[in-house]
Parts: C-alpha cells; structure tokens; sequence
C-alpha cells in the first residue's frame, strides 16, 4: 500500500546502484520539486522507509521509521523539504 501512496503523492522509481556489497535490497523512488529532491528508500522487508532531501546523491536522511498510512506519509514530506531531520 506504501508503493500506491508514493505513487499518488508524485514518485515514480529509479534503478538505484548501491554503494556497498552489504546494502539491502529493496526500492529507491524519487519525487523532484522546486525545493528540491525527495528521495523515499523502501525496504524489500521490514515496515520502515527511508527518507533523504537534497540532491539525489548526497540527499540528507530526513526521516528513517514506519509509515502506518497517507495522512502520515503526506506529513513527512512535507516535514523534509523545510525543516531538520527527524
């Protein structure tokens, strides 16, 4: 359900090459703004995202947790792009 979420807020995925041998799969999605680029790292397995702003590469890690729905998912994007990381 998290997939459609980010879907609807305006994602769409990328092929993502990980930095190190040991990193764990799962899915890189990006949404690009005027304020920037929002980047939401999903997991394979496990209930908690990742979610970096900035520049794709050298994104900031805003907020690494669960995201029970949308209300909350909507929350921390807007969270990302204007204040510290969470």
């Amino acid at each position: 359900m998290l997939i459609v979420h980010l879907h609807d807020a305006g994602f769409f995925p990328i092929q993502w090459a990980p930095k190190a041998a040991d990193s764990v799969p799962g899915r890189t999605f990006v949404r690009p703004s005027a304020k920037g680029t929002l980047r939401v790292f999903v997991p394979a397995e496990g209930q908690e995202v990742e979610l970096y702003a900035g520049s794709l590469a050298h994104g900031e890690l805003r907020y690494r947790g669960p995201v029970p729905g949308e209300t909350e998912l909507r929350q921390l994007l807007l969270a990302a792009l204007s204040g510290p990381p969470r």
